[in-house]
């Protein structure tokens, strides 16, 4: 047995190794979504037609019973033309909708360029390996002052990123959402969240 293969042996091995082949079998993440939607339309179907009821945790009625939630089917024609008539103004009233875009633009465009591979290469070679996962913290941590755009960007770029460092891309993964998810509200820089934390201190 050769070197090389000792080492992918070693790369591939264990749980982490698991869970990338796993990962690597799953269909699109477009199909999967379509996948749960139909699971919840098929879902509501049945529990529409076997009468299935819930009762409300909190609101009574006027006898004091608490109130009855009925299942309702997704494809009713209530619903139906509830979702077609309602859509735009969901789409229109998501704000984070059109920064996405933008930003998910930016980056197909960087990244078809050949831009974010040369960049990423530059800044792994120029970081040693033992402050790649504090340096990818520190990016998560700060990239909030970008709104959400460090979990479109920052997440899916540290996987790259430790791959290309040779390390686990599952790690570089974990070490953004923990520097992003736990730098939201507690970092130095200020950023548009810090006003709203600092007056629910003073109550």
């Amino acid at each position: 047995m050769t070197t090389d293969s000792i080492t992918d042996n070693n790369r591939t091995g264990g749980i982490l190794g698991w869970i990338e082949r796993g990962g690597n079998r799953l269909p699109d993440p477009v199909v999967i979504f379509l996948y749960c939607i139909l699971a919840v339309i098929a879902i509501s179907v049945i529990a529409a037609a076997m009468g299935t009821f819930a009762l409300h945790p909190t609101q009574i009625d006027a006898a004091g019973n608490a109130v009855v939630i009925q299942a309702e089917s997704l494809l009713s024609a209530n619903n139906i033309r509830r979702l077609l008539v309602e859509m735009p103004v969901t789409f229109t009233s998501f704000h984070p909708l059109g920064y996405v875009l933008i930003v998910m633009l930016g980056a197909g465009v960087a990244e078809r360029s050949g831009l974010l591979g040369s960049a990423m290469s530059a800044a792994v070679s120029n970081v040693p390996k033992l402050l790649l996962t504090p340096a990818v913290a520190l990016v998560g941590m700060l990239g909030n002052l970008a709104a959400d755009a460090a979990y479109v960007v920052l997440i899916p770029l540290a996987g790259v990123i430790f791959a290309a460092a040779g390390r686990h891309p599952i790690a570089g993964i974990a070490a953004a959402f923990a520097g992003v998810s736990g730098g939201f509200s507690a970092k130095e820089a200020l950023n548009k969240s810090r006003p709203v934390s600092s007056w629910r201190g003073r109550c």
